[in-house]
């Protein structure tokens, strides 16, 4: 299973949370005050480094994973969590 990567810049982080809120490329450009291009860059890079093909491998991967935690046990017979 592909871990997510951690390398990602603080600009990165940013195109990420606007990608994962179905921005297109261009959106993104003038939600941060870049070129079209320099957000297509940032896209680019974030595919490569979680190693994913497109935006929708990219955000089943940052959705998905962190429902899949465990669930919590349920209380022991005195009624803590183990």
């Amino acid at each position: 299973m592909r871990q997510r990567a951690s390398r990602a810049t603080p600009r990165e982080c940013e195109v990420l949370k606007l990608v994962l809120l179905g921005y297109t490329n261009k959106d993104i450009a003038q939600q941060l005050g870049i070129s079209d291009y320099t957000a297509r860059d940032h896209v680019s890079a974030l595919l490569k480094k979680n190693e994913v093909k497109n935006r929708a491998q990219l955000m089943a991967l940052h959705v998905v994973l962190p429902r899949k935690r465990k669930t919590r046990l349920p209380p022991t017979f005195d009624g803590l969590y183990q």
